[in-house]
């Protein structure tokens, strides 16, 4: 692979997100921030730089302090930092606030058990892999959704997190199907307690009321958010990945193991930055063998404890390049790199990369013609799309429309069916729907089981509630988003296909304790829990998340 410049992914006419990421400690802050000056300052678009590294070196690059407010340290470019521990914390609370006030009122007895379903759920959560980048960066969503942006620029977590990040779209489909199992749970704890009501106050009645309403609607915000996060990554039309390395055994091991993460979740890496090169003017090896002669033989009439320093400094550059070119070439020729615009070869600098002068110094390094950014083809794109992504997850989630409290009907969804007046018999029966919204009568098709009988009766919004949602798996549009895989479910059936792996049986077939722990976390999958931090349980535990991914 012939070296390149970042210059193709600064003209690329349909782009709105790049994320940087890699193993930490090889320039990946200096260079998403170098990334976002380009784009800032030749590319004259309005840049939004985001971290979602709980470091946050983005203040030292640009030595300023920053927050989860946009603050800009040049024309044109806005920088934040998200606090992914932060979000989580504040999103728990938020939880945990609401359920409160769904269990005041209801006596002691009634307290205590909702705290425990409290402290469950915020455990189940928490424990999400990725979940607190996701949310971190699904913070930023209201930014990205405004239109002040032409660009968006994300300085990612250290590489381990970012894989994290990319199981998402499959993983967090259990985690939103776990939200909307909660939210029926509450929902059904809510309406046993209504005889109680009377016991209660009318404000705690009210309280409920509206934090049950409230509850749904943070459901289906939050779930939309993380969503549409999954489909910012997966975007192959406006989406690219940018991953940072240095030429070492290590880092390139690493860098060849994202690449291919990232093919296999339909992300689009576009370039590799190749930091802290020895540049050319090092000498080789026979330059260094002749610079040893001479100074054996007094060729040099030199102080000879600064020839020896001189020697030693030469032997130093020239071992390190002979490391570099090494792994350089490795890399260039993997098949990991095959498809790539290039890779971006970057000299190590006799001087730190901090503040914005000594950043726009090394984002020039990135390009090689930085003045033919200014042509038409770099012209600002139009600003970031309001509502992301909304057509593509109102079908992922079955289309038709919203209920006051936030959910969408839809084909598979089990339901409850109540406050029929005139069939009362029908009242708190167990259905699925069978048949969206109609248009005309705004009703839905519900099959339900009575007296021996299969029936489908035609319902409105009001008279059925959800009980759990279907796993759907839909057909996502090409625009925009490339083959990214469905959201809507199939986590239940990978992990199925994944038990009947030979290795994981025989492994599982091994430990009578893997073989009951196995059977309590299908049975309910927030048991997987308290099995994460148990020893005994490593050897599992890692060949199942190699296995998945």
């Amino acid at each position: 692979m012939v070296p390149s410049k970042l210059d193709s992914l600064l003209r690329e006419k349909d782009l709105k997100f790049v994320f940087v990421g890699g193993k930490g400690g090889v320039g990946k802050t200096t260079s998403s921030s170098a990334i976002a000056t380009l784009f800032a300052k030749y590319g004259k678009k309005r840049t939004l730089l985001v971290s979602t590294d709980p470091a946050h070196s983005l203040g030292d690059a640009f030595r300023m302090d920053f927050s989860g407010t946009p603050t800009s340290p040049m024309a044109n470019l806005d920088v934040m930092e998200i606090d992914p521990s932060e979000s989580m914390k504040t999103a728990l609370s938020d939880w945990a606030g609401l359920a409160e006030d769904m269990a005041g009122g209801g006596g002691a007895s009634s307290d205590k058990d909702m705290q425990d379903r409290i402290a469950s759920f915020q455990e189940w959560l928490s424990g999400i892999p990725g979940i607190d980048e996701a949310t971190a960066l699904s913070q930023a969503i209201t930014h990205i959704e405004s239109g002040q942006y032409d660009v968006i620029v994300f300085d990612t977590a250290p590489t381990g997190h970012t894989l994290k990040l990319l199981a998402l779209p499959d993983i967090l489909q259990a985690g939103i199907t776990k939200l909307q199992s909660w939210q029926a749970t509450l929902y059904g704890y809510w309406d046993a307690m209504k005889g109680l009501a009377s016991t209660g106050s009318t404000t705690a009645s009210a309280k409920r009321a509206a934090a049950k309403k409230k509850i749904s609607q943070n459901l289906e915000k939050y779930k939309r958010d993380i969503q549409k996060v999954a489909l910012m990554l997966q975007d192959q039309a406006r989406t690219r990945f940018v991953v940072v390395c240095i030429a070492e055994f290590l880092s390139v091991s690493e860098t060849k193991r994202l690449l291919a993460e990232l093919r296999g979740n339909q992300v689009k890496a576009s370039h590799v930055i190749v930091n802290q090169l020895v540049t050319q003017d090092a000498l080789d090896g026979k330059q260094l063998e002749e610079l040893e002669a001479l100074a054996e033989v007094g060729g040099l009439s030199l102080n000879q404890e600064l020839l020896q320093r001189t020697i030693h400094a030469c032997r130093l550059t020239t071992s390190r390049k002979a490391i570099q070119t090494k792994y350089l070439d490795e890399l260039r020729n993997s098949e990991e790199a095959t498809g790539l615009d290039g890779l971006c070869e970057v000299p190590l600098l006799p001087e730190e990369v901090t503040g914005v002068e000594a950043l726009q110094r090394f984002a020039s390094l990135l390009v090689e013609d930085s003045s033919a950014l200014t042509s038409p083809g770099a012209a600002p794109n139009g600003g970031a799309p309001a509502n992301l992504y909304d057509d593509q997850i109102r079908a992922m989630n079955g289309g038709g429309k919203e209920s006051e409290d936030g959910w969408t009907p839809t084909k598979g969804d089990a339901v409850q069916i109540q406050n029929l007046a005139k069939s009362a018999q029908y009242n708190n029966l167990a259905g699925t729907i069978v048949a969206n919204r109609n248009e005309e009568t705004g009703r839905y098709g519900v099959q339900i089981s009575h007296q021996g009988k299969q029936k489908v009766l035609a319902l409105q919004l009001k008279n059925i509630r959800l009980e759990s949602a279907a796993a759907k798996k839909p057909k996502l549009s090409s625009e925009g988003v490339g083959s990214a895989p469905a959201m809507g479910g199939g986590i239940e059936g990978k992990i199925s296909k994944l038990l009947e792996d030979p290795e994981l049986k025989a492994l599982i077939a091994q430990n009578p304790k893997f073989e009951a722990a196995v059977k309590e976390c299908i049975e309910s999958p927030m048991n997987a829990m308290k099995y994460l931090s148990d020893p005994e349980m490593s050897p599992l535990i890692t060949k199942i998340m190699a296995k998945m991914m």
